[in-house]
């Protein structure tokens, strides 16, 4: 009985079903909507959100506009919740339509070719709903990583289906025996020599196997590294994948080549990725939902870090403040 009282099943189980039938675009507005309103309600949540917004600025030496800033990372909350739900009941091209993607060229002609490839994806944005464009473009993927939970109905069903090796085989959790991650990462191995696309997350704080030290908004965590592991074991093609919302319910991805992992290079490799992350973070905090809340990322008792960190070198398509939502 108190399942039914949880925010979640009312919010997984209620709104999001009745919200998907509005369509993607006033389905995102009514998000954007639910979050400022929940932030309003809750005052403790918006202070979390301010605390957080303050200290990435101070980590990162930015000048977020923190209270400016409020209203959209609280919409932004919703969002990142809402996971994929508004793609859910959309045929292909449907879906594929509210992606504004940059960079899948040599990604789609390296898969083409015959020759398998790493996808290394990250928490940030709409990261969720980023992975129905590689499935409903109908390449093979697979995910090396912990099944998601509250997901759409047909992300579902892809999850499950069977073919080349099933993405059942390949999910992963947390305290896994050193055997069973060996395991699973030569199974990604073959995966890959037969041509498919691994994808593995680069931001995962994991204690186990496979894993390295690297620096997330200042703080110093031991991320799972499977992508550099698989890099250096089948020496393929690695790209980069970005996911972020945009407005009326769109998404922009971006998918970025790096070159080949060599050995005596895991550590720059994962350097440089994690640097690319924290300045995309510091280009768009709205986007960060998890790396500024979730408490395996941030924690008030973090140390400063007063190395700045590159910025891209092109503007974010979604400027935080000019946003509506």
């Amino acid at each position: 009985m108190r399942e039914v009282f949880s925010w979640k099943f009312v919010f997984y189980q209620v709104i999001l079903p009745a919200l998907r039938c509005l369509g993607p675009a006033r389905s995102d507005r009514a998000l954007g909507w639910l979050g400022r309103i929940a932030a309003r309600l809750m005052p403790g949540r918006t202070r979390s959100m301010a605390e957080a917004l303050r200290r990435g600025n101070e980590l990162l030496e930015t000048t977020w506009p923190v209270s400016t800033l409020l209203p959209a990372f609280a919409a932004d909350t919703a969002r990142f919740q809402a996971r994929d739900y508004i793609l859910d009941g959309l045929d292909d091209v449907q879906a594929l339509a509210r992606f504004d993607v940059r960079g899948a060229g040599r990604l789609i002609q390296t898969l083409q070719s015959g020759r398998g490839v790493i996808l290394v994806g990250c928490h940030l944005g709409a990261h969720i709903s980023g992975i129905h464009w590689f499935f409903r473009r109908h390449l093979p993927i697979r995910l090396l990583a912990q099944r998601p939970k509250h997901i759409s109905g047909s992300l579902d069903r892809y999850f499950d289906s069977g073919g080349r090796f099933p993405q059942s085989e390949l999910f992963l959790h947390r305290g896994m025996k050193p055997a069973d991650a060996a395991q699973h990462i030569l199974l990604a191995r073959d995966a890959i020599r037969d041509g498919m696309a691994i994808y593995v997350n680069g931001d995962i704080p994991w204690d186990g196997p496979n894993t390295r030290g690297g620096r997330i908004l200042g703080r110093n965590h031991q991320l799972l590294t499977t992508w550099i592991d698989l890099g250096l074991l089948t020496g393929s093609p690695i790209f980069w994948v970005f996911c972020t919302h945009e407005a009326g319910g769109r998404f922009a991805l971006d998918i970025e080549p790096m070159e080949t992992i060599r050995p005596g290079e895991e550590q720059l490799a994962l350097d440089r990725y994690l640097a690319e992350l924290n300045a995309r973070i510091a280009n768009d905090p709205t986007e960060a939902v998890a790396h500024l809340l979730w408490p395996c990322y941030s924690s008030s008792l973090v140390a400063g870090c007063k190395n700045k960190l590159p910025r891209l070198d092109r503007p974010s398509r979604r400027k935080p403040v000019a946003r509506s939502s």
